[in-house]
This record gives structure tokens, C-alpha cells and sequence, in this order.
């Protein structure tokens, strides 16, 4: 009897263990129902290789439950949508506050610079002038052109202080200006080019040849203060000494009157001053560097990315193709009256 007695209490324990049991695995696994249910990863390190084979095998074999992910996800994104439109303004600022101002604003060097921009009876006009009314005209909004910078690292500077939207000037694309804007894509691209004083290379030459004379160039070489050719002649002849002028007109007076070897610029400059005095091809010879390039570009504010890509869309559409010489073609009787004027 006493044994009979010990055994109904040992199964008695045993079944209230069991019990217990039981009860305790009910209540984790309410517990992770719960977790899932609010988006948390109740998984460990060792199990995420299982979940997701696992989640791929339940979405092929089981599309109800895969399309109640969906929706749990498309529920999540629904309620996060109201706060990102809240802090989205409606376009990107920097073409929205060209909208809001109602114009375009382009910084343009405040000498002319024909067949790119030049004043004719009061009028400003040139190819540099109808790309800017181009891009203005597609934003919807009139153009102003500010024409306060007298160099064309102060036009560059103009558009890094936001005093103008983007800068279309004759501006050669070079890294030491990307440190501070951005540029557009090329939208021309021409050589660069030297107008010597043919008696002074024939002295320097001293029976070698001209391209040999060209590669180690010595002597005085004028350049337009504060553009780009600068730093192109510092890298180019590192022999010569460099001579800026204010001017590009005053630069080709200098080598006419031999008071430098040679004047350095792109070869259209450098074309136009024997187009437009041909008594002058019996002092200066023209030489196209042909394994250099001077890519010109529009400038624009460093952090102006919407609108830089809206520029190049724009570049693109209007099927730009001018070379020095056809715009040499095109320009001729321009060139002839700006050499009069001067």
C-alpha cells in the first residue's frame, strides 16, 4: 500500500511538471507571434540562412502568405510617405529658386568677345548669347546677364558666390576652376594656338627647326590676365617668362611690336588677328598646337546638381557643332568691324 501511494505522487509530480511545461512553451510562442507582428527580427545569426531559404520555398508554395508580406510592407511605406512629402519641396532648389526669382541669371565677362558675345547697336548678341537665351527659355523664365567681371576667373567667382545662376563666357574648362564649380559637358572644343613674331623665332630658332623652337620656347609669352591661359603656359613652356595683359587686343599690340616672342591663346583668337589684318601675316605666324585642346564649358555653383544636368539635356538639343573654323566662316564680317572699332 505504502508503495501503491508513492507511486500515484510521483506520477501526480510528473504530470503538473508536464503541465508546467506545456504552459511555459504556449507563452513564448505567443511571445513571438507578438515580436513578428511589429517588424522585429526575432531571429539569431545562425538562422537567417534558414529564414530567407525558408521564405523563398513559402512564397513559391504559399502565395497567401507571401501576398501578406506585400501589403505589410506597401502599409509601412504608406505610412511613411506623408512625412517624406512633408520635408520634399515641390522641385529641386536650385532650379526652384530661378522659378521663384522669374529669370535666369548668367555671368558674362564685361568686354566683348566676338563671335561669342559682343554688343551691336546696343544689342548684346553672339553664340555664347543664344545658348543662354536657349536654356532660359526652356526653364520658362527670361535671361540677365550680369557682366560685372572684368577677368574670367572673376566670371567663375561670380557664380561661386551665388551672384549669378550659371556662367557662359568663353570659359575654358580647367581643374584649378572644378575646385570651386562645376562645369557642364564641352559644348565647343578647339586647339590651342601661338601668334609669333616671325623675326624673333627666326633669331631664337638659330638653325633649328621650327618644332623643335616650339617645344623648348623661351623668351616672353603674353596671356590675358586672369584666364586660363596662365596656368596653360606655365604647364605647356615652363621656360618662358609669362606676360599678362588686360587685354587681348593690348597682348597682340606686344607681339607686333616684338615687346614679347609670342601671344598664347585658342586657336580662333589667334586666327582672327591674321583674318582681320592680313598686313600683319608679314610680322606673325600663326601655330595650331594640335595635340592640345581647350574645351569650353558653362560654370555653374558647385552644389547646383539638378541644374547642371538640366543644362547638359539642354546642350544636347541644341546640336552644337562649331570648330574655329566655321565660326571663323560664320563671324567674318564681325570680326573685320570689331578690328575697325579697335
Amino acid at each position: 500500500m505504502k508503495m501503491r501511494r508513492y507511486l500515484i505522487k510521483f506520477i501526480g509530480w510528473i504530470t503538473l511538471a508536464l503541465t508546467l511545461v506545456l504552459l511555459w512553451l504556449t507563452v513564448s510562442i505567443g511571445n513571438l507571434d507578438v515580436l513578428a507582428s511589429h517588424g522585429l527580427d526575432v531571429s539569431d545569426t545562425s538562422s537567417i540562412k534558414n529564414s530567407a531559404t525558408n521564405s523563398a520555398t513559402n512564397s513559391a508554395t504559399n502565395p497567401v502568405a507571401n501576398s501578406i508580406d506585400t501589403e505589410r510592407t506597401a502599409t509601412r511605406l504608406a505610412d511613411t510617405k506623408p512625412s517624406l512629402q512633408n520635408n520634399r519641396s515641390l522641385m529641386p532648389p536650385d532650379v526652384q529658386r530661378i522659378l521663384q526669382r522669374g529669370k535666369l541669371v548668367v555671368a558674362m565677362l564685361n568686354q566683348d568677345n566676338p563671335p561669342f558675345f559682343m554688343t551691336n547697336r546696343g544689342m548684346l548678341e553672339g553664340s555664347d548669347v543664344e545658348v543662354a537665351r536657349s536654356i532660359a527659355e526652356q526653364l520658362g523664365v527670361p535671361v540677365e546677364f550680369n557682366r560685372s567681371a572684368k577677368t574670367f576667373d572673376q566670371v567663375v567667382q561670380t557664380v561661386y558666390r551665388l551672384d549669378a545662376d550659371l556662367a557662359i563666357s568663353k570659359l575654358s574648362r580647367t581643374l584649378s576652376r572644378a575646385k570651386s564649380v562645376r562645369f557642364s559637358r564641352p559644348y565647343v572644343t578647339m586647339r590651342q594656338g601661338l601668334l609669333v613674331n616671325r623675326l624673333q623665332l627666326v633669331q631664337q630658332a638659330n638653325g633649328r627647326s621650327i618644332t623643335e623652337v616650339i617645344r623648348n620656347l623661351e623668351g616672353k609669352i603674353g596671356v590675358i590676365r586672369g584666364s586660363s591661359y596662365v596656368g596653360f603656359t606655365q604647364k605647356r613652356f615652363p621656360k618662358a617668362e609669362i606676360v599678362e595683359f588686360p587685354s587681348w587686343a593690348a597682348a597682340v599690340d606686344a607681339v607686333i611690336q616684338g615687346e614679347v616672342l609670342a601671344t598664347y591663346r585658342d586657336e580662333l583668337e589667334v586666327k582672327k588677328v591674321v583674318f582681320s589684318k592680313p598686313d600683319a601675316a608679314l610680322q606673325l605666324q600663326t601655330i595650331a598646337l594640335t595635340d592640345t585642346e581647350d574645351s569650353i564649358a558653362i560654370a555653374l555653383p558647385w552644389d547646383s546638381q539638378q541644374l547642371l544636368a538640366f543644362v547638359n539635356q539642354a546642350l544636347d538639343t541644341m546640336n552644337i557643332s562649331d570648330t574655329a573654323d566655321s565660326l571663323l566662316q560664320s563671324y567674318s564680317g564681325q570680326f573685320q568691324n570689331d578690328q575697325e572699332k579697335r
